[in-house]
């Protein structure tokens, strides 16, 4: 069966970690929005606004990211993959759209059908938040996520340099734990009005606790 995976929650509640777990059990494709748009960043080909928010930690352009996410999600679906994104959509915006902009739930609905997409909030306090993130590490060359330890200095799956992500900087953690607050929270809510099947986890305890978790709601 095909099926989508909706991974939301604060900077480092492990929605990457998850995703990957879940593509790897149920043949899905993981779209990490951050990852991608880190990637644009650092080749540069992003537009300079763009750049300059993500720079900030903002959410980057809400219309420029839903063309973004919208045009990877049906390059999956037409390949017949299921799809695991973590961290998106990241606005009412994205996942709704307007009179001219269809929406990633619209999108995914109409490749998927509403039955087989399912929403999980990974939720974990704010202390929680900085410390991971400020721990948190990434793969110059396979993209794979670390938390920093005494004796990782390069990656354990390809070798590669371990880098921090433009957006873990410790200076804009806190900008972007707002920023979910503001934009990003509101989403879960109208997903759950509009019929969407939204579950709440505790993404405070191991990855392979919650991973069983959410694996029990998906059998």
């Amino acid at each position: 069966m095909k099926r989508v995976v909706i991974l939301m929650g604060p900077p480092g509640a492990g929605k990457g970690t998850q995703a990957e777990l879940l593509a790897y059990k149920f043949g899905l494709i993981h779209f990490d929005t951050g990852r991608y748009i880190e990637g644009l960043h650092r080749e540069k080909l992003v537009p300079l606004k763009i750049r300059k928010e993500f720079e900030r930690g903002d959410l980057a352009d809400p219309v420029w990211t839903l063309k973004v996410l919208r045009k990877q999600i049906e390059r999956i679906a037409s390949a017949d993959f299921g799809v695991a994104l973590s961290g998106s959509p990241r606005t009412v915006f994205e996942a709704f759209g307007d009179s001219q902009n269809i929406g990633v739930m619209a999108v995914l609905t109409r490749a998927y059908g509403k039955q087989n997409i399912s929403v999980f909030e990974l939720d974990i306090p704010q202390e929680a938040t900085i410390l991971r993130n400020s721990k948190r590490r990434v793969c110059s060359v396979c993209w794979k996520t670390h938390l920093l330890g005494p004796a990782l200095r390069n990656c354990p799956f390809c070798g590669g340099k371990l880098i921090r992500r433009v957006q873990d900087r410790p200076s804009i953690i806190k900008h972007r734990l707002e920023e979910y607050k503001e934009r990003t929270k509101p989403v879960l809510k109208k997903m759950k009005a509009a019929g969407f099947k939204v579950v709440k986890i505790n993404g405070r305890s191991k990855p392979v606790a919650v991973f069983t978790k959410i694996n029990g709601y998906l059998k």
